[in-house]
């Protein structure tokens, strides 16, 4: 009998999962910038985008980890709306020099130098209230710091590494502090000491990313998106096998419907899966037995909390925008779909951005922000359909009363 906690999939946000089922080619990709500039050659930062679930983490996660047995020094950072890009660089230089523990000392002093580079600011409170650090918020004006990263690439390539940033969410990245790293990664793409650059976002992280410096649309970006049925199959039957578990035929029918492809959904499909079986076999009972709690479970945690948020104008504008397919659509056929112009339609879609139900991946596109947005709206359009009529029924009775 299987162990529960011997359960191969890792449906945790960001973990890296088991099998990285049809992501050869951006696995492939990276491994190759990889490779060209550990030998001195300047290679496209490569920069994979898909929405949320898509494993975009958990890519460049393991192209990192590729990376570094290939020699690499890396800083991996995530960019956020919250915190500053200065803060967040400061956090992966103190973290990369307490892991690359056994590197020589002289990398070590360019990893002190890279941070003091990036100084906060401390001020004495009157009297004994001691003293208040304010992280510095932006790198575009610290000249030192990328004189600090300059002596850091030298020393790294002295001792036969390589320099590599990785930026998670990179589309929340502020663009003049991108556009430091993104100069300086550029301007060593014409030396000897080439540094690469491997990121993950939205799909709207190449417009961001062109905002930065146009040359950043020479750059390779790969977009990911749901998996192949035979993908799927591997995904979820491979890391059994590995454990001397096979899946009914069957099963992996029903578990290929339920997930639809979305990787996030497989790997909490497939956990569950693995829980409930008993022996060395997954069973269609066992699918039968899970799919109901689990389904209900990611609608409850993906859709529903986004749809109750909605007026009735805006689930219409949801509707109406599912029904024109899967995909990014443009605003015009949103609104014709509306019978309306996209000028009139235009605050339902900043509420519907401001909301997390949909995002602008390009200009003149909207695009639901969660996957598989249009397989929730037809299971439950009637529902919603009720909903967006009797609110709005109670709208113009307010109005009237008024």
């Amino acid at each position: 009998m299987s162990s529960p906690f011997d359960n191969p999939y890792r449906p945790a946000p960001g973990s890296l999962p088991p099998e990285l089922a049809g992501r050869e080619p951006q696995i492939s990709a990276a491994h190759y910038a990889s490779g060209l500039t550990q030998t001195g050659g300047a290679a496209q930062p490569v920069v994979f985008t898909g929405l949320r679930g898509m494993g975009k983490t958990a890519l460049l996660r393991h192209s990192v980890s590729a990376a570094e047995d290939m020699g690499a020094v890396v800083l991996y950072t995530e960019a956020s709306k919250e915190m500053s890009l200065a803060a967040a660089l400061r956090r992966s230089l103190e973290h990369a020099k307490a892991q690359y523990a056994s590197v020589p000392a002289k990398i070590k002093r360019a990893f002190d130098a890279a941070i003091r580079a990036l100084p906060k600011a401390t001020y004495e409170l009157p009297g004994d209230g001691g003293g208040i650090t304010l992280e510095a918020r932006h790198v575009e004006h610290h000249e030192g710091f990328v004189e600090a990263l300059e002596t850091l690439n030298a020393e790294v390539r002295r001792h036969d590494r390589f320099l590599l940033f990785a930026i998670d969410e990179i589309q929340d990245g502020a663009i003049n502090d991108l556009r430091v790293l993104v100069r300086f990664v550029h301007l060593t793409a014409g030396t000897a000491a080439p540094v690469l650059l491997l990121g993950a976002g939205l799909p709207n992280a190449p417009a961001h990313l062109h905002a930065v410096r146009t040359y950043t649309e020479r750059w390779r970006y790969s977009r990911i998106g749901l998996l192949e049925r035979d993908e799927t199959i591997a995904a979820i039957a491979n890391p059994a096998t590995i454990r001397g578990v096979t899946f009914e035929v069957d099963a992996l029918e029903r578990l290929v419907d339920e997930t639809a492809g979305y990787p996030f959904f497989i790997q909490e499909y497939a956990s569950a899966a693995w829980t409930e079986h008993r022996g060395n076999r997954v069973t269609l009972r066992d699918v039968d037995m899970i799919a109901p709690g689990v389904r209900s479970m990611l609608e409850s945690s993906f859709y529903d909390e986004r749809f109750r948020r909605l007026t009735p104008r805006e689930l219409r504008y949801a509707l109406g925008m599912a029904d024109l397919g899967v995909g990014p659509q443009t605003v015009g056929a949103i609104a014709s779909r509306l019978g309306a112009s996209s000028e009139n339609v235009s605050s339902i879609r900043s509420q519907l951005i401001k909301k997390d139900v949909v995002f602008v991946p390009a200009a003149g596109l909207v695009e639901f922000r969660m996957p598989l947005t249009d397989r929730y709206i037809a299971r439950h359009r009637a529902q919603l359909e009720r909903r967006a009529r009797f609110y709005g029924r109670r709208e113009v009775t307010k109005s009237v009363d008024s």
